[in-house]
């Protein structure tokens, strides 16, 4: 494999930057429902690979979480 010139360097950088500029301005153009779309895709592909544990939607789920919790912490530290 033969080393690169400072030229050919310096003109790899330079097209890596126009590429950046680019993609900078395609996402300030994107609408933000496209953008949420794009997330959205991404998280349900990273919970179907099992990178994430898919969380609870359930509201009520929630609120007894957080009721439980309290629940311990008065009987773990009760009022003086």
């Amino acid at each position: 494999m033969r080393m690169i010139t400072k030229k050919e360097a310096r003109a790899y950088v330079k097209r890596w930057r126009l590429v950046n500029q680019a993609l900078e301005e395609e996402l300030r153009q994107t609408s933000i429902e496209t953008k949420f779309k794009k997330m959205d895709a991404a998280y349900r592909t990273a919970v179907a690979l099992g990178f994430l544990t898919k969380r609870r939607a359930l509201k009520q789920d929630t609120e007894d979480e957080v009721r439980q919790r309290w629940l311990r912490l008065k009987t773990i530290h009760p009022q003086r």
